[in-house]
């Protein structure tokens, strides 16, 4: 479970957490209840996240969305950034396919 803020100061625990993912899992669930605010770093946490579980056939759930960083999410939607997968990311996360 996450817990507290995903900001900037939270980037070594979310490289740590990312890094210490087997890739023998069959599904990682990321529960976001005690997260009340989410930034960027967020975002690119969960890239990480998507890219680690794609990479290795695992299937990634969330719950739990607050409305800040679910706000984050639904904003990252508007975002056309070239050669980049966020929406595809965002939408798994909000189970949009």
């Amino acid at each position: 479970m996450a817990c507290g803020e995903i900001d900037r100061a939270a980037d070594p625990a979310c490289d740590r957490a990312l890094a210490s993912l087997p890739a023998t899992l069959s599904s990682v669930v990321l529960d976001m209840q005690q997260v009340p605010f989410m930034d960027v770093t967020g975002l690119h946490f969960l890239c990480g996240l998507h890219q680690h579980t794609t990479r290795h056939r695992t299937r990634l759930h969330t719950r739990g969305w607050q409305a800040q960083p679910r706000y984050v999410l639904d904003s990252a939607l508007h975002l056309d950034l070239q050669g980049a997968d966020l929406n595809t990311v965002v939408r798994a996360a909000l189970d949009r396919h």
